[in-house]
């Protein structure tokens, strides 16, 4: 079998991991043939870090070096990369968020309709193990209230507001689990934090559901959980860490890797033309909603 030829945009955090992943779990299928970085020098460093070839610019990457492209860039070079590497009509998985504003989801959207190119959106957390058993499980069910916290240890001024960046994960699950198209929202955060350090949502969507999501991302300890109750009294926790996930407190699956079950997803739609877990429709509303509620965070 001929392996796909890949390449990141971005190894740094989140690509990193992923050349980590396709290294360890995929190296049968998969070719990593260079990584591009923001400047040349750091593309040089780290592929000397990697031992793996570099590209010294994004005009570089085209059909004949390239199968399909992981763009691991922050959210507002996504639509500028994702727009070039799909007029080359090279496959690419974007990291979320889908793009910076819904807008450039949309035009994204049309080019790789227009080209006939695939695209998958990172939402790591929906390839949760723990989170693919839930919506198993809540398959028969009406979700009445979800709530839930997640932390980072990341401090220092971020130019992406810290619901695009971190809270999106969550958002993202409720959307899979209820939607989220709310009646009512509420965004607020400690006088102690700026806004790219936290935020409180809270929301009622149409369809009743009670949802209280909090993020931090600071110098604090690691906390990422959620809790869910549907209409038959079950009360459902996930520890995104553990990726366990229980049901009134007898533990349904724990274990697995999110990231090997997201790059499972790019491959077989590559060579299948499989499906994504997460469609571009869905991706976009959640760009859509993350910026709804930052506009609330500075009313």
């Amino acid at each position: 079998m001929k392996k796909i030829r890949v390449a990141i945009i971005g190894c740094k955090n989140m690509g990193s991991k992923h050349f980590k992943c396709l290294r360890n779990n995929f190296v049968e299928e998969v070719k990593i043939v260079g990584i591009l970085n923001s400047t040349l020098s750091s593309s040089i460093s780290k592929a000397k870090e990697l031992g793996v070839p570099y590209f010294e610019n994004l005009t570089d990457i085209n059909k004949r070096k390239v199968d399909a492209v992981i763009i691991s860039t922050p959210a507002e070079s996504h639509y500028e990369i994702a727009n070039y590497i799909l007029e080359k009509r090279i496959p690419c998985l974007i990291e979320k968020p889908f793009a910076a504003k819904e807008e450039e989801c949309l035009l994204l959207m049309k080019k790789a309709l227009a080209q006939k190119t695939e695209i998958l959106i990172g939402h790591t957390e929906n390839y949760n193990p723990a989170v693919i058993r839930l919506k198993e499980e809540l398959a028969n069910s009406r979700v009445l209230s979800i709530s839930g916290i997640r932390t980072s240890a990341n401090p220092g001024l971020k130019q992406t507001h810290i619901i695009s960046e971190l809270m999106i994960h969550d958002l993202a699950i409720v959307n899979s689990l209820a939607g989220i198209d709310f009646e009512t929202a509420e965004v607020s955060k400690s006088a102690n934090y700026r806004w790219d350090e936290h935020a409180v949502v809270q929301m009622r969507l149409w369809n009743k559901t009670i949802v209280r999501l909090e993020a931090i991302r600071a110098d604090v300890p690691i906390e990422r959980r959620m809790r869910i109750i549907d209409d038959k009294n079950n009360i459902y926790k996930i520890d995104f860490q553990e990726r366990c996930l229980t049901k009134n407190d007898e533990v349904l699956c724990k274990g697995g890797d999110s990231l090997v079950n997201e790059l499972s997803d790019f491959i077989a739609m590559l060579r299948n033309k499989k499906t994504p877990l997460i469609s571009l429709e869905e991706a976009k509303e959640n760009v859509r909603l993350c910026k709804q509620l930052e506009s609330i965070s500075h009313i």
